[in-house]
């Protein structure tokens, strides 16, 4: 049995304890035998500390030191029950003449003794009092994947991850208990190993190196990481070698990826665009010249539409139908001795599902950890990846994805002669642009990431019950990213055909992260009493750099480098931020029945004001294990009932830096008939900007059945983040026009459920795990009771936050149909410039009048779900498993933003197929939601014909695999195949339902990305 099970239980109280209860039954010694013994884990033999030893029907009771050992007074033929949370219950008869007894303990089902990482340290799960959810492993399967966020997918309740593109490499949108500010970031903060990296994980880490992960999300478990735990805090722990064993493990995955045909937007062909545009002409002369046209008045390309011979799909053109996956990763770890050691090597190799785009990476890892003596023990990871990313400029309609979607399908890819055809549209009010495939041929974009991560520690351990650990990480990134488009190509623009002038750009950024950490720590355990205490002190601080450069005017397109360009622009900059904290903690059990914990952290931070710069965050928990009560009946299908609540408060200071100062912005202004160079304030200074804070109340319901085969969770919370960091508009009469303030007011509820089920039944091994987050927040304050935030545009749908509302809701007109008829526009509130087969708007302020800005602009979506769903279904049977991964998200709206283009009527852009069932006449009038080609107004202006129902399930992953028997040559075999995001359920007409393209807080809306890929692998793992 692994350590981890209970080595928060070590120390020489158990010795002590022990002891008392001997000496109490000292007079009875002389009348029976001493037994002695050692309780072990069946699983590894490892010894059992704390285990309970009890004479059945007696009050004699003993329990096992940090050796697993015990001693207690017993005659023959009465019984020990031996009892452990964690382990099933086992009872031992006692035999005349035996007076040694080696006992070994069976795990129990979903372990109840399992040690949990938490903040700093780690804890009994039985002992948590605080909402924190352990990702099992073992639920996820073999998952073909580059980023480790993707592991969190579906696996806790209250953790919404999304994949909002299909880019390679990139990370998931993690959300915890929702979005809790409308200024400040809502991303979680990572903590690897020990070391809080930041609010994403980058590319260091290789998911084959992940032992464990654990989620923070109530205020008692994250405060003690203060200004950065309210979004919630993810700790993550690395692979290290496991005591006693020598082991070389290899993993070997090769696939391809492809996009299915339900993922792809279907647009007109060439004879369907050519017809359309035959037809918009004829209805354009119809209705304003109130005539026939003769064939002459229309084009000649789409005079006879039939005859028309091209017929490009431009999307199926920037396919890469087969593209290969390939991971490979090797592991060696060394765990005898007094010292371990492990080294892992890991390659990935993704081709995108866009030719000409891809990600690779090289990881390697290595760590040491151990005892130096019995009093000084140490640990050292060191971690170095290198990542190069070929990407495309893929997110928004104007975009190359966008951009394949409306180009002219009768024009070809290729030239006669085999070159590429530069130039695609532009005749005949059909806008022009560049050839998509070119773009992705000929342009160099390439991303280039090193990074290196490094942690050590020193613990030492006096007095028998303290232990002190001084330990320091450090975090380096280098990044280089480069973009050149060479003359060869159109303009990015519309209507700008080639040769233009050639462009480049270059970036280098560099960050420095480190920080220290000092941790006093105390742990005892007498009787029935458990104490463990928590000092510590925490500095961090990182530097950021960035040097960068714009080049134009080459003498030709193969020296890409911004010395040889004639005209150059270059900037640098460098940023840095630090903080201090204090914190404690501590954690006090009593009967195993009754559970405390408190913290407290106090921090300051160089963000805020110079007035405001420290925060205090303190937090409270407590438990009651019910089912330790006398007045339980003694069943055997409870196993475990806890209830528990909690407060605290915590922080959030992601808001850039500098943003209390003053800062200076370039200002160029005539002097003397000649432009000077100069600086100005660009904002107002705020010295007493503060933290944004959140306040947590957590309730939470525990409850293990059936000797913990079946484990159900039940939490409910009420996050109210106030004080939010806002800008807030200042008199012009100032010479600013805004500053950063706390102002404002956001509440988040919600309720979370978790199920996991694991049975036998007979060869068949199953489990099961289910999670259900119901999330509801609202707007309770901003400036003023009638004040609200507008994000968007006119033509892209606003994102409104306003007082009694949840955040960011859709806003726009409320189509009401289309007009048919002159008549039906007279008798409608007055839209100016409306014309038969144009979109009809609710008149939301009954003026009479559809004004054409925001007056009549109202809620038409909510783009947060009702529910979230994840389900997990694995098991084994002989030597097959198989396991199955869904997620799932209800009743919300997405803005098909793309619409506006790939719908417009004007005929610029190709349409959607479902364009050929647009209004023509009162007597065809389409389907309803294809607007007349005779006007482009009262059409695309963000409005509820664009809005859908984005309620979808995705069977994200299924892995099947079998276990090779065991042979001399390789002992310890498993080949498995695996399918990642292989089925999406939805009615949703986008690609992607989880895209979110302006982020933050402009949530739901698709103006489409970087198409979502399904995956197929084939793999192997071999140890020996």
């Amino acid at each position: 049995m692994k350590k981890c099970y209970y080595s928060a239980l070590r120390g020489s109280g158990i010795a002590v304890m022990a002891f008392l209860m001997l000496m109490t039954f000292q007079g009875y010694a002389q009348q029976a035998g001493q037994i002695t013994g050692k309780v072990v884990a069946a699983e590894d033999a490892e010894p059992l500390p704390g285990v309970s030893i009890l004479v059945k029907g007696t009050t004699r009771g003993t329990v096992t030191n940090m050796d697993g050992d015990f001693a207690i007074q017993a005659s023959s033929g009465e019984t020990l029950t031996i009892s452990f949370i964690g382990f099933e219950t086992k009872e031992v008869a006692v035999t005349g003449g035996q007076t040694n007894y080696e006992i070994s303990m069976e795990a129990a089902i979903g372990d109840l003794g399992e040690v949990v990482v938490v903040g700093y340290g780690s804890q009994r799960k039985a002992d948590i009092t605080s909402a924190v959810s352990v990702i099992n492993m073992e639920n996820i399967g073999d998952v073909p994947t580059t980023n480790v966020s993707r592991l969190l997918q579906g696996q806790a309740a209250g953790v919404q991850v999304r994949q909002p593109t299909g880019r390679p490499g990139q990370e998931m949108e993690v959300t915890i208990r929702g979005i809790g500010s409308l200024g400040a970031g809502s991303q979680p903060l990572y903590v690897v190993d020990g070391f809080p990296i930041g609010t994403s994980l980058g590319q260091n880490l290789n998911p084959a190196d992940i032992e464990s992960m654990t989620v923070l999300k109530d205020a008692a478990s994250t405060a003690i990481y203060g200004a950065r735990g309210s979004n919630g805090v993810i700790l993550i722990t690395t692979k290290s070698a496991k005591e006693g064993t020598v082991n070389l493990d290899f993993v070997v995955n090769h696939g391809i990826q492809n996009v299915p045909d339900g993922r792809r937007t279907r647009m007109m062909n060439g004879p369907e665009f050519a017809q359309f545009k035959h037809d918009s002409f004829v209805d354009r002369i119809r209705y304003f010249e109130q005539r026939e046209p003769a064939l002459e008045e229309i084009p000649l390309e789409f005079r006879f539409p039939e005859q028309t011979t091209i017929s490009t799909d431009w999307f199926e053109e920037i396919m890469n139908q087969n593209a290969r996956f390939q991971n490979y990763n090797a592991t060696l770890s060394a765990g005898k001795g007094d010292i371990r050691s492990l080294v892992s090597v890991g390659y990935i190799n993704q081709e995108g599902a866009v030719i000409e785009t891809g990600f690779e990476r090289f990881n390697v890892r290595a760590n040491i950890d151990g005892k130096i003596n019995d009093f000084i023990s140490m640990g050292w990871n060191i971690a170095a990846s290198h990542s190069r990313e070929d990407y495309a400029s893929t997110e928004g309609r104007d975009a190359l994805i966008g951009r394949a979607l409306w180009a002219d399908p009768r024009n070809p890819v290729y030239n006669e002669d085999g070159s590429f055809n530069d130039f695609i549209g532009g005749t005949h009010g059909v806008f022009g642009t560049a050839n998509v495939v070119q773009e992705l041929h000929e342009m160099e974009r390439t991303l280039n990431e090193n990074n290196l991560l490094t942690n050590g520690y020193l613990e030492f351990s006096f007095l028998k019950d303290f232990k002190f650990r001084t330990s320091v990480n450090a975090i380096l990134e280098n990044t280089d990213q480069k973009e050149f488009r060479p003359s060869t190509l159109a303009g990015t623009g519309f209507n700008q055909a080639p040769p233009r002038e050639a462009t480049l750009y270059q970036r280098r950024n560099e960050v420095l992260n480190i920080s220290a950490d000092q941790l006093l720590s105390y742990s005892k355990i007498l009787g029935s009493h458990r104490v463990d205490g928590l000092l510590g002190f925490s500095a961090q601080e990182e530097t950021y750099k960035f040097l960068q450069g714009n080049g134009n005017e080459f003498a030709n397109d193969q020296v890409r480098y911004l010395s040889a360009a004639i005209r150059q622009v270059s900037s640098s900059g460098e940023a840095d931020w630090s903080l201090l904290a204090y914190f404690a903690r501590v954690n006090y059990s009593f009967n195993d029945k009754y559970l405390l914990s408190a913290s407290y952290r106090r921090e300051g931070s160089s963000r805020f004001g110079a007035n405001n710069k420290w925060g205090d965050f303190p937090a409270f928990s407590a438990g009651w294990r019910i089912s330790e009560e006398s007045f339980m009946p003694q069943t055997n299908w409870i196993t475990d009932l806890k209830l528990r609540a909690s407060f605290g408060i915590t922080g959030n200071n992601a808001i850039g830096n500098y943003s209390s100062l003053s800062n200076m912005r370039l200002s160029n202004y005539v002097l003397g008939g000649t432009i000077a160079n100069g600086q100005v304030l660009s904002n107002f200074a705020n010295a007493n900007l503060g933290w944004e804070q959140s306040q947590q109340t957590d309730i939470g319901l525990d409850l293990a059945m059936f000797d913990n085969r079946l484990i159900f969770t039940a939490e409910y919370y009420n996050r109210l983040t106030d004080n939010m960091l806002l800008s807030v508009e200042m008199p012009v009469i100032s010479g600013f026009t805004q500053s950063l303030d706390n102002v404002g007011q956001v509440q988040n509820r919600g309720l979370e459920l978790a199920l996991d089920y694991r049975t036998r039944i007979s060869q068949l091994n199953l489990r099961s795990n289910l999670n259900l987050t119901i999330n509801r927040n609202k707007v309770l304050e901003i400036r003023g009771e009638n004040d609200e935030i507008w994000s968007g545009g006119f033509y892209s749908t606003y994102n409104v936050s306003k007082v009694g509302r949840p955040l960011a809701m859709l806003h726009g007109f409320r189509m009401e149909g289309i007009f048919n008829t002159e008549d039906e526009i007279e008798a409608w509130p007055t839209q100016d410039g409306a014309i038969p087969g144009t979109y009809k708007y609710f008149d939301a302020n009954g003026d009479g009048e559809i004004s054409y800005d925001q007056q009549d602009m109202i809620e038409i979506g909510n783009p947060h779900p009702a529910y979230i769903l994840g389900f997990t279904l694995g098991g084994d049977y002989k030597s097959f498993d198989f396991n199955f991964m869904f997620t799932g998200a209800f009743d919300y709206d997405v803005f098909r933003n793309i619409e506006a283009t790939t719908m417009n009527m004007d005929g610029v852009f190709n349409i959607l197929q479902s364009g050929v069932n647009r209004w023509r006449s009162a007597e065809n009038p389409g389907d309803g939601r294809g607007a007349t080609t005779n006007t482009w107004k009262w059409q695309r202006e963000s409005n509820s014909r664009y809005v859908y129902d984005a309620t979808h399930v995705w069977l994200r992953n299924i892995t099947l695999g079998y276990t090779v028997p065991k042979n001399p040559v390789i002992p310890n075999a498993r080949v498995f195949f695996s399918a990642e995001n292989p089925f999406l359920f939805t009615d949703f007409p986008g690609t992607n339902p989880e895209i979110n393209r302006r982020g933050g807080i402009n949530i739901g809306v698709d103006d489409e990305a970087y198409p979502m890929p399904r995956t197929f692998t084939l793999g192997a793992t071999i140890r020996f």
